[in-house]
């Protein structure tokens, strides 16, 4: 009687898509995203008036601090460290 090897291992119908699928995860694992900034809006990013702003309020405060000037806000402080520690 002679058998036929009909499902051996070596034409295992799976095995192509195995080997496809992880073609594929290598292939995915190089793509890259790329964020592209306009010279437009880079200009809007570094002209910012928050920034001029803090940059100005920050100077002021320097220079109270040199001259001796500089009163510290007791009951905002406080305020303020209350509500931080109650939101968490």
């Amino acid at each position: 009687m002679r058998i036929n090897y009909f499902n051996s291992i070596q034409n295992n119908p799976y095995k192509k898509q195995v080997h496809d699928m992880k073609q594929e995860k290598v292939q995915s694992g190089y793509k890259r995203d790329e964020l592209q900034i306009s010279d437009e809006a880079k200009k809007l990013l570094s002209s910012s008036k928050f920034e001029q702003d803090r940059a100005d309020k920050v100077n002021e405060i320097k220079n109270q601090l040199d001259k001796g000037t500089y009163k510290v806000n007791v009951s905002e402080t406080t305020k303020s460290i209350i509500n931080f520690w109650q939101k968490l």
